[in-house]
């Protein structure tokens, strides 16, 4: 396994945590008022095969008990160990499966393992030797969890079945959708499209953010606040971020991005997403999607992330653009520092160079005269495009590129 594998399946199991403890100790959330749709999976395409997914009764023992395991056949080895985790609390790390093969103790199944592929019948027993976190020495030191961002990204296009086609990964959408809370803070407005903003190194610089070596407007990524002034005349903005929505929706505030600063520019959230939207894709890393209401579908949403692995299970919805993690950079230059590096306009400040939101403004806004993205856009061929011409200064005065 692989050192950003293991990063990623240790925040899936904090968020796990995190979410058992919040669930009875945590304030409410802003509720769905009662004029806005409900959302619903109802517009989700589920694969044929997934309704004849066979699942699989296992019996395992541990610690001197017996325990029934209803285990889908196109899970992985990480998916039942996260069921024995929900089940005992023994860390995934720790677990040993002892008799589910004939390969020795703990070794030969890898977490990317299908159970499928184990050739296992219904009814087959083995052993899982563990400690839990209960019976355990827990270090004072490292109790304390700081939010980590896993930027490592992903090239999924040529893998055997795409991500949003796999069985599992789409069983694990609805599997997701159904436990998913949608809090809104602003109801979405009829006749707009959706724009779901990432926020990590997308519209922020995420390590000052997080560090807090910067103060939160210094996180921004140039023209943060005009380009989300700018898209709100065609889109309901949803922001999402691999935080926890504490962390999430405080800083939003401290960002302007929320509250009183974000009303006076004249643009609204209408809610965000946190981890919990999101699971595991092998071969892809994370994956993420999002619930839709009965306004929202492919036809009018666009997910904007520095990530593609991000939406591999939505890929013709998602644009990829670059990375913003300048803002230490920007800041030491505004405060009269050295700049050496270069950027695609030489000879401007650093903040005027990175015109990445002014582009995808102007992209969005080109796009919004579309009634059927799905139809009309292909963001692989049409972003670069776009961008190309805007450098070049041969975009049309009414923006439409195409």
């Amino acid at each position: 396994m692989t050192k950003t594998e293991e990063k990623t399946r240790d925040q899936d199991r904090d968020h796990t945590k995190e979410a058992k403890k919040e669930e009875d100790a945590e304030p409410s959330r802003t509720s769905l008022p009662a004029s806005v749709p409900v959302p619903t999976i109802s517009s989700i395409h589920i694969a044929k095969d997934l309704m004849n997914e066979a699942v699989l009764e296992l019996r395992m023992s541990w610690s001197g008990k017996m325990f029934e395991l209803k285990v889908p056949e196109q899970d992985r080895i990480w998916d039942l160990k996260n069921l024995i985790w929900s089940l005992t609390e023994v860390p995934l790390e720790r677990i040993k499966l002892i008799g589910l093969t004939t390969t020795k103790a703990g070794t030969g199944l890898e977490d990317s393992v299908v159970i499928k592929s184990l050739g296992l019948k219904s009814g087959k027993k083995f052993m899982m030797l563990g400690t839990s976190v209960e019976n355990s020495f827990k270090d004072p030191t490292r109790l304390q969890q700081k939010e980590i961002i896993d930027d490592f990204d992903i090239d999924y296009s040529s893998a055997q079945i795409p991500p949003h086609e796999d069985p599992r990964n789409q069983r694990k959408i609805k599997e997701t959708f159904e436990k998913l809370q949608i809090n809104i803070i602003n109801p979405p407005r009829p006749g707009k499209k959706l724009l779901v903003l990432d926020l990590d190194y997308t519209l922020v610089d995420t390590k000052p953010l997080i560090s807090g070596s910067l103060p939160p407007l210094e996180c921004a990524r140039p023209n943060l606040h005009s380009f989300l002034q700018r898209v709100y005349q065609a889109y309901d903005l949803v922001i999402w971020s691999q935080t926890s929505w504490r962390w999430l929706e405080s800083k939003l505030t401290e960002l302007g991005m929320l509250g009183d600063e974000a009303e006076r520019m004249g643009f609204r959230i209408c809610c965000t997403l946190d981890r919990g939207s999101m699971f595991t894709v092998f071969g892809e890393k994370d994956g993420k999607e999002y619930k839709r209401s009965n306004q929202f579908s492919p036809a009018n949403t666009i997910h904007i992330d520095d990530l593609s692995r991000n939406f591999a299970c939505n890929p013709r919805e998602g644009l990829k653009i670059k990375a913003y993690k300048s803002a230490e950079a920007v800041a030491a230059e505004a405060a009269g520092g050295s700049n050496t590096s270069t950027g695609e306009e030489h000879g401007e400040p650093r903040r005027k160079r990175d015109k990445e939101l002014d582009r995808l403004g102007g992209y969005l806004m080109a796009l919004s005269r579309s009634d059927n993205f799905r139809r009309d856009v292909d963001h692989n061929r049409d972003w670069p495009a776009y961008r190309r011409l805007d450098k070049q200064k041969q975009l049309p005065p009414d923006g439409n590129f195409r």
